[in-house]
């Protein structure tokens, strides 16, 4: 972003040294400086208000970033305490989350992108990771969408969908792009 701030403006040659010098010079260098740390204090407060910062958690606010390398960087990991009952679960707590079910439940899948910012006529690409385990009793889970997505599953998903161990999570995929169909996938059971 270039700067507006007109510094090419000040007559740097005045006053002139030895001579009387007209009093419009001083007032013209004056509001050229008092127009340009107007805008100068303007600017810095766009900086200050819209440039990320590396001291705290920063909201792009919906706004693309292209061309990035990203090295060295994590995912937040959400971990939602022993459910016991219908359960919501929302993308925008992150995009790999932790579950424990106590009893059997529901897992309501809500807050996705294209739930959240509307019909922008931005394309997104929304995931979720969740690793479920049980209490060391058989817990049924079913999945429903908060926006009332219709669920996809491959041929391989296992019915009913029960977990177990407390040790040995159910890892599932979900991804939508759009607020028509919400694609899951089983992943698998890890443990040691």
């Amino acid at each position: 972003m270039a700067s507006n701030i007109n510094s090419m403006g000040i007559d740097e040659f005045f006053p002139i040294a030895g001579q009387d010098n007209d009093s419009q010079g001083f007032r013209d260098n004056f509001n050229i400086i008092k127009n340009s740390l107007s805008t100068a204090k303007t600017e810095i407060t766009s900086l200050q208000d819209n440039s990320a910062d590396t001291t705290q958690t920063n909201n792009f606010n919906n706004n693309v970033i292209m061309n990035a390398n990203l090295l060295s960087t994590t995912e937040f990991v959400y971990t939602v305490q022993n459910a016991t009952e219908q359960t919501n679960i929302y993308w925008n707590n992150g995009n790999y989350q932790v579950i424990q079910a106590g009893n059997d439940i529901l897992i309501t899948l809500s807050g996705w992108p294209t739930d959240i910012y509307g019909n922008d006529g931005i394309d997104r690409l929304a995931k979720l990771r969740l690793a479920i385990s049980g209490d060391g009793n058989a817990r049924t889970i079913t999945f429903n969408d908060a926006s009332g997505r219709s669920i996809r599953v491959p041929s391989t998903w296992p019915t009913p969908f029960q977990v177990t161990n407390t040790d040995r999570p159910k890892i599932v995929d979900f991804w939508t792009t759009d607020a028509l169909v919400l694609y899951a996938d089983y992943v698998g059971e890890f443990g040691t």
